[in-house]
């Protein structure tokens, strides 16, 4: 409600007072032009190589794997890879908090018991604070030798030699964290685009964050230095990326990290739109929250740090919600009975310089991303479309934040829904304002504006992307049911005995 009370109140002073949304719209159009030719340039930078050290000791690591309402099977079958690893001296400490059903954690709970020793499992409820709640419970419980810590989030399958090689990369006492790329397994062709649009935030910001030392953590497959995360305070639960925000301060301390462009584990990407939608919002709106801890930095990390980070987390922000508001008043500005000022004018340029800007520096970066793959164009340009698919989330998440500091943390569901959420609740708002610009285009037409019609279906176009994302998302439900058909079978025997146990 507060955002479509913002996006009116702006409708209706383009309308009258057009003159004070000339400044915002020329500044909101400085900030995207700079990050944009920053994104671009970062594009270009060559393969990062970080160097690495052989380690004289085995270090003690703890790995926390925090879990909320998480099918079972999923959960144990990470345990179970975590269980694999090549690695003497480690613990894995399991929480599940706030999971009222005990058909979901108890399982878990009892799989635990059947691994070795150095796997606890803790049930809590109530804990507070999301996923850096959960975390933080965990550092308070680890075993008193830990000088690592990994996290690995519930549905990551990671590879035997993860934690050997994410030490061997801690080549310098001030490095404090090791990042490794997010990956996934429950995609096919049908679902490539969506795969490659999260692709390229790994293969142009993370390369980026090497040559510019603001290297992020990014929710899993992370190891850290234990001394500085508890430097730090550890996690912040008031903020929904917490990865993000623990970063900064690592580099507040004056310790960086490395990013590794090497996949080490795979997780599961969101089974259809609503879910998508709200892991990009969660992104958007956590980035956003730690943009004040970056601002409270300027001066005391390195400039190119700084630029770096900022570049890190606004690549989850469109500067579109200005430019949507100004052109949704266009329509009625370009009616013959209402006079045209200069100022109109000057809105409208700006309004859609603004926007294809924008689309002209992510097709670009997808471009970049993707120019060794085979059909590098159309696969660019598919997932260039599903990342449009999100603008109207990417344009709203900052402006939600400076009304609302906070909100709720949505999880991604990993259950197979029977029945597929509605698709006109997860794309009523870009239905409806893509189907006004496309009014204002046939009414530019009419009024003899042709330049400006070309705005407006540019906008629309933009908006109507997300039913795209629903058509290439839809197929990662039916093949994420035949991997987790897989999970069952193997794991129900165990979760059945295990049932009837209980019940005695």
């Amino acid at each position: 409600m507060v955002l479509f009370l913002f996006f009116l109140l702006i409708l209706v002073t383009t309308i009258i007072v057009p003159q004070y949304v000339v400044v915002l719209l020329v500044l909101n159009f400085c900030a995207g032009l700079f990050l944009s030719i920053f994104q671009i340039v970062s594009a270009f930078l060559p393969h990062s190589t970080p160097k690495r050290k052989r380690m004289k000791t085995t270090p003690f690591i703890s790995i926390l794997v925090p879990a909320y309402n998480e099918p079972p099977t999923i959960l144990i079958q990470t345990l179970e890879a975590l269980s694999r690893l090549k690695y003497d001296h480690f613990e894995v400490l399991v929480v599940d908090n706030n999971t009222k059903d005990t058909a979901v954690w108890k399982p878990v709970e009892a799989f635990v018991k059947t691994l070795d020793s150095n796997f606890r499992f803790f049930h809590v409820d109530p804990l507070s604070g999301f996923k850096a709640g959960a975390l933080n419970y965990l550092l308070e419980r680890m075993d008193s030798r830990s000088e690592y810590v990994a996290v690995i989030d519930a549905d990551y399958l990671v590879k035997p030699d993860f934690l050997a090689t994410a030490l061997s990369y801690f080549s310098g006492e001030d490095i404090a964290l090791v990042q490794f790329p997010q990956h996934y397994r429950n995609c096919t062709e049908k679902n490539q685009p969506i795969v490659d649009e999260y692709r390229h935030f790994f293969g142009i910001y993370m390369n980026m964050a090497n040559h510019f030392d603001c290297v992020p953590s990014t929710g899993t497959v992370s190891l850290y230095k234990l001394n500085v995360l508890r430097m730090i305070g550890g996690f912040r639960g008031e903020v929904l990326t917490e990865d993000a925000d623990v970063g900064l301060r690592i580099y507040g301390l004056g310790y960086r990290g490395i990013y590794i462009d090497r996949p080490i584990g795979s997780g599961l990407i969101p089974y259809d739109l609503e879910a998508y939608r709200k892991q990009k919002w969660r992104w958007s709106f956590g980035n956003a929250q730690s943009l004040k801890t970056l601002f409270m930095l300027f001066g005391k990390i390195p400039f190119r740090s700084w630029v770096g980070f900022l570049s890190h987390l606004t690549a989850w922000h469109h500067f579109h919600f200005l430019p949507f508001a100004v052109l949704a008043a266009s329509p009625i500005i370009l009616h013959p009975t209402v006079p045209i000022t200069q100022y109109h004018k000057q809105i409208l340029i700006f309004a859609s310089l603004s926007i294809c800007i924008t689309l002209a520096s992510k097709m670009l970066l997808f471009l970049v991303t993707l120019r060794k793959e085979k059909k590098f164009f159309i696969r660019a340009f598919r997932a260039f479309v599903i990342h449009m698919g999100m603008t109207l989330v990417y344009s709203e998440a900052w402006i939600a934040f400076i009304f609302q500091r906070k909100f709720a943390f949505e999880r991604t569901n990993k259950f197979i829904l029977k029945k597929t959420p509605s698709l006109i609740k997860n794309s009523y708002e870009e239905f409806l304002l893509g189907s006004w610009y496309l009014l204002g285009a046939a009414a530019a037409i009419m009024w003899g504006k042709p330049i400006v019609a070309v705005a407006f279906f540019i906008a629309a176009s933009a908006l109507f992307s997300i039913y795209y994302v629903y058509w290439k998302i839809s197929p990662t439900k039916s093949y994420s049911k035949k991997i987790l058909a897989d999970i069952e079978k193997k794991y129900s025997p165990f979760i059945k005995s295990e049932a009837v146990k209980n019940k005695m």
